[in-house]
């Protein structure tokens, strides 16, 4: 009974998400077509190199007891004579004649085949050969020859020729590449669907929501449904500017704007407890879109009566000035303070959300992790916890680089993005023990750009607000 439960319970762990999976298997269309492609022309190769044609000539015969001319008249006397007759021709005696006569080693069995008509004293000889020559000869042959082989067991019964055999001019089985290609196709697309389907299944990323704390050592945070950023049709056919994904947008869904709602709540409350005020939001790769997360929740908790901060700690590929649309003057970056060349007053900008102040940058840093843990950070930090209610800070994806480390070591608590199928629950894991290992309380996890069937009209394309190069690529201006 036990093992009975387990087995139940192992059953229930296995789940299919048929929204990742059903997108897994359209974006590798291009790998089943050119499967498909790669099929089909194999098919076609290997049809025409196993093709071997086969020609069939037949006669008819009427057998018949030489002198007895009752004999016609007597069906089934007539019947057993042309089943004896049948034998006759199929021995290997008639056999061994025929190979001597056309100069071969050996007749396969199916080469010749015999048919007594029931109720008839009729048999019907087909040959089959590999050409009609062939088939032709040896038809020719066992008629010219039957009679030396039948005078031994019938006697002087005969055989009367009712209809000549004729050279065959097309093959018993026509070659159809055609149809061979495209059925080696569909199956070739059909293998290669199973095939990523597996993959898919067995790829071990976070597909919904409730893997956060069945995969991740990590609370669950909630939710962010995909956004389109274009609204209609016409706006994709006019290729209008992208613009950032931001709740404070009236034409922003009401799934996206609740769910940064229902964050921001979870977000407050789990800081309040442990009297928490300054939260750094990292993910572990690129465009998972922490950067628009970090931008929401800090608009979301502005619009609910807070003071909030939000920085812009992406020294390497900032994008908050673009999400915000505000591009500060070289001096007033966030940047150059970091280096000594400004005072802070100067690089607080503020926002056109009441309550949310901004500070930002636009050039990229090569030296940013040795900037990040300067004097001029903490002092920032210090202030800010005395004038706002709350500092979010947009820090670099922490898998790639150590600058989230640096910024968790000014912060109260860290929040990962996790975008939707995108980053194996390992490697997340691994990023959150690293956290745990510098002191750092991890919050939880949120997932980012969450699709499904039933809500196919929520955020999505995030995080990729310029070309401002890759984070393989930094340290170069």
């Amino acid at each position: 009974m036990n093992k009975d439960r387990e087995t139940i319970q192992e059953f229930e762990k296995i789940k299919i998400d048929p929204f990742t999976l059903t997108r897994d298997i359209l974006k590798n269309w291009w790998v089943i077509l050119v499967g498909a492609v790669s099929a089909a022309l194999l098919t076609y190769v290997l049809v025409n190199v196993r093709y071997v044609p086969q020609y069939s000539t037949s006669t008819t015969f009427a057998v018949a007891s030489k002198g007895d001319s009752n004999a016609l008249n007597n069906l089934s006397s007539a019947n057993t004579m042309a089943k004896t007759f049948e034998k006759i021709i199929q021995s290997n005696v008639m056999k061994k004649i025929v190979s001597e006569k056309l100069g071969i080693d050996e007749i396969e069995s199916n080469k010749i085949t015999t048919e007594v008509l029931e109720g008839t004293n009729m048999l019907i000889l087909t040959v089959t050969e590999d050409s009609p020559k062939e088939a032709i000869d040896m038809i020719r042959v066992i008629m010219d020859h039957y009679s030396e082989v039948s005078f031994y067991s019938v006697g002087n019964t005969v055989m009367d020729v009712l209809q000549e055999p004729t050279v065959p001019v097309s093959p018993d089985n026509p070659l159809d590449a055609r149809g061979a290609m495209k059925k080696g196709g569909i199956v070739g697309a059909l293998l290669l669907i199973l095939l990523i389907g597996f993959l898919s299944y067995m790829n071990d990323t976070i597909k919904q929501e409730d893997d956060i704390e069945r995969k991740l050592d990590a609370r669950n945070l909630g939710t962010i449904f995909y956004e389109r950023k274009h609204k209609s049709l016409w706006e994709i056919i006019r290729r209008k500017k992208k613009k950032a994904l931001l709740v404070n947008n009236p034409m922003s869904g009401f799934s996206f704007v609740e769910a940064y709602k229902k964050l921001a709540t979870t977000v407050e409350y789990q800081m309040r407890k442990k009297n928490q005020k300054v939260l750094v939001v990292t993910s572990v790769s690129e465009n998972e879109g922490k950067s628009t997360v970090a931008a929401n929740l800090a608009i979301t908790l502005a619009e609910q009566s807070k003071n909030v901060l939000l920085i812009d700690g992406d020294l390497r590929r900032p994008s908050q000035f673009l999400i915000f649309d505000v591009h500060p003057k070289k001096e007033s970056e966030f940047g150059e303070y970091l280096r000594g060349k400004d005072n802070t007053g100067n690089i607080i900008h503020k926002s056109e959300v009441p309550g949310l102040c901004l500070v930002l940058g636009r050039n990229c840093y090569s030296s940013s992790t040795e900037m990040l843990r300067s004097n001029k950070l903490s002092k920032l930090i210090d202030i800010s916890r005395k004038n706002v209610d709350y500092v979010i800070i947009d820090s670099p994806p922490a898998g790639l680089m150590g600058d989230a480390e640096a910024l968790a070591e000014y912060a109260d608590a860290v929040l990962v993005v996790a975008k939707q199928n995108y980053i194996l629950a390992e490697d997340i894991n691994d990023v959150l023990d690293s956290f745990r290992e510098h002191h750092s309380d991890v919050l939880g996890v949120v997932l980012n750009g969450a699709r499904s069937f039933s809500s196919l009209s929520v955020v999505g394309h995030y995080g990729r607000y310029g070309r401002y190069g890759k984070y393989n690529n930094y340290g170069k201006r």
